[in-house]
């Protein structure tokens, strides 16, 4: 019986229904399925760790680890574990599947793999887009890691250019997209969008329409564009509020920002575990992550789900594969104000918020669909 391990970051409720998916597919060819995590979590994460791992039906382990923070304001962390190799030896797998090349373990597992003529599997979701000193200082060392992998997993189109830039062989590259739990918020979404009203006013929403953010709350995923947008947007369109769930890095200066500059109708919840952000989805009439570098972002494959349409930058890797103009529009060409409101009025002026085509082009994204493309 052939065993596949899986080297995963963090423990996420992103991954778990995929994983669980990809559980139940290997166990049917008889294969072994181990996921290893090189840290239970990060600090700019606030998921619930414990219910998580409850829903897990493959066997897990978290590793010795250790972290260091190498960005003050906006967080990245490098994982250390030191107990890798020993757990590798234990295990002994025939494939060996890593997500990423961020963390010290990418290094230990292909070393692992080469010695012990193993298949390596690299999964990758990077892109030109992510411009930083990081990438910048690592680009030779993950030329090398690329160069030499068996096989590639891929987050469809941008991440595949950008391994073939690397010197990854193009026939080694199999594309797959990213996704959520598909079951899960196409349920919710049938039970919560009629009770929109209700959970309006449950959550003293007064406006008639809401645009709405879900994420982080840095610099970088464009929120003072959003507020300076809306400072403007407001003064002709009252009716209108904005609500940014995610947690609070800058939730003090947008504070001070928004008092200075006389914004009205800025609401911000705190961070929901995924059944409650459901219901924001369903009482929202736009979504939004105008991001001035990001991979793929899941949040806007959620929001999807709820007939939403959607406005994002073209540095968000979802733009390429989900966003499509017309449908579910709209795709910022720069993050600036101009760029949103030229958004927004063609969401207005096409009527997308009462018919768009997110709902259908998401249901193609399932987590079936990516495991029924998996052979090694």
């Amino acid at each position: 019986m052939k065993k596949i391990l899986l080297i995963h970051n963090v423990v996420t409720p992103t991954r778990t229904e995929l994983f669980n998916k990809m559980y139940e597919y290997f166990s049917d060819k008889w294969y072994e399925f181990k996921v290893l995590f090189t840290s239970a979590t990060e600090s700019n994460r606030q998921w619930n760790i414990e219910e998580e791992l409850k829903k897990y039906k493959f066997e897990y382990e978290i590793l010795k680890w250790k972290q260091l923070n190498t960005w003050k304001k906006d967080k990245a962390y490098f994982h250390i574990n030191s107990n890798l190799k020993e757990i590798l030896e234990k295990e002994n797998p025939d494939v060996l599947i890593h997500a990423g090349w961020a963390w010290l373990s990418v290094i230990q597992a292909k070393q692992w793999c080469e010695k012990n003529k193993k298949k390596f599997i690299l999964r990758s979701w990077s892109t030109k887009y992510e411009k930083s000193w990081r990438r910048t200082i690592t680009k030779p060392f993950v030329k090398y890691i690329v160069k030499w992998c068996d096989w590639y997993r891929s987050y469809w189109n941008r991440a595949s250019e950008y391994l073939v830039s690397l010197w990854a062989k193009k026939e080694k590259i199999y594309p797959l997209y990213n996704s959520v739990d598909s079951k899960f918020f196409s349920e919710q979404a049938k039970l919560l969008k009629p009770q929109k009203e209700e959970l309006k006013k449950s959550y003293w929403i007064t406006t008639k329409y809401v645009l709405l953010f879900v994420w982080q709350l840095i610099e970088r995923k464009g929120i003072y564009e959003i507020l300076e947008w809306f400072k403007n947007f407001q003064k002709k369109n009252e009716d209108w509020s904005l609500v940014f769930i995610g947690w609070w890095q800058e939730k003090e200066n947008m504070e001070r920002v928004i008092e200075k500059e006389w914004i009205k109708n800025v609401y911000f919840p705190w961070f929901f575990q995924k059944d409650k952000i459901c219901e924001w989805y369903a009482l929202a009439d736009i979504f939004t992550l105008p991001s001035r570098e990001e991979v793929w972002w899941l949040v806007i494959n959620e929001a999807m789900y709820f007939w939403l349409p959607i406005i994002t930058a073209y540095q968000v890797w979802a733009s390429v594969d989900l966003v499509k103009d017309w449908e579910n529009w709209c795709i910022m060409k720069e993050n600036t104000c101009k760029e949103f409101e030229k958004c927004m009025n063609v969401v207005l002026e096409n009527k997308l918020i009462d018919k768009n085509s997110s709902k259908e082009i998401i249901d193609n994204f399932s987590e079936d669909k990516i495991v029924s493309w998996i052979n090694f």
